[in-house]
């Protein structure tokens, strides 16, 4: 009786509780159902025997493997797709998981967490800690195939995004470098959103590339990434001239550029050594 008067006294607060338990878990996971269907795609695509599954069983995940093709390589390129896409449907990173294999890099594309078709930026800011997640569970794959070289990062857009916050954490010592395509500066005071934050923190050398022709939050805050990034020796950053997303002006020309930077600080990082 003393159980039941609890209950009926507490039922609303219990109620709005009970319902919160529900909703905070789905609201902070990837999107499983949009995964499941971007899997199925590339399973029935000519891009099969790339396909790689990392993690443990409930924390699963896809993504694209190639080998470089040099005896001599120079590392492992992780990648990270912009906004709601797949490791292979965003094209930019598309190209640079195909490309990058033929100068002497592995390419490790991940599935991204994900939100509902539609989502916009901000709603997927809760979703960074997973993102640094799954990169952790990259780096593990890199290092138990006994992969050579220095392990780096390139990320497109959101991708960026996940990339900066991922290494200002700490959690990721392993990266040794950092290329960001489009990285913006939102308005949000989300902490995990916070671009110019996470580029006063980070020391690595980074290449920070944006199209002349990007959105607002890009263009206009270069400025604010190049002081922010100031104390950082190894920060450069270019713009693209008369480019916007994805870069197709002339992508063949920005993916030599990222190829070239990272070949050179990496060679560089290992003549300081």
């Amino acid at each position: 009786m003393i159980l039941t008067a609890f209950l009926n006294k507490n039922t609303p607060s219990l109620f709005v509780l009970f319902s919160l338990l529900l909703i905070l878990p789905s609201a902070q996971a990837s999107d499983e159902i949009r995964e499941q269907l971007y899997s199925e795609a590339l399973e029935a695509s000519s891009d099969k025997q790339d396909m790689r599954w990392l993690g443990m069983d409930g924390q699963r995940f896809l993504s694209l493997y190639r080998d470089a093709e040099s005896i001599e390589n120079l590392g492992t390129v992780i990648l990270l797709h912009d906004i709601g896409s797949h490791p292979d449907k965003d094209p930019f990173i598309s190209s640079l998981r195909r490309e990058l294999p033929l100068h002497r890099w592995a390419t490790l594309a991940l599935q991204m967490p994900l939100r509902e078709e539609g989502a916009s930026e901000a709603e997927y800011y809760a979703l960074l800690p997973e993102a640094t997640d799954r990169l952790m569970m990259a780096i593990r794959f890199i290092q138990q195939n006994d992969e050579e070289g220095a392990i780096v990062v390139v990320g497109h857009q959101l991708g960026g995004l996940m990339a900066v916050n991922g290494v200002a954490s700490e959690r990721l010592p392993e990266i040794q470098a950092i290329v960001s395509l489009g990285l913006s500066v939102s308005n949000s005071s989300h902490p995990e959103a916070q671009t110019l934050t996470f580029l006063r923190q980070i020391t690595l050398p980074f290449l920070d590339l944006y199209g002349a022709l990007d959105s607002s939050d890009v263009v206009d805050t270069a400025r604010e990434r190049r002081l922010a990034a100031r104390e950082n020796l190894s920060y450069r950053q270019d713009k693209l001239n008369y480019l916007n997303s994805p870069y197709w002006g002339d992508q063949a020309l920005v993916i030599k550029r990222i190829y070239s930077w990272l070949s050179r600080v990496t060679k560089e990082a290992e003549a300081a050594q």
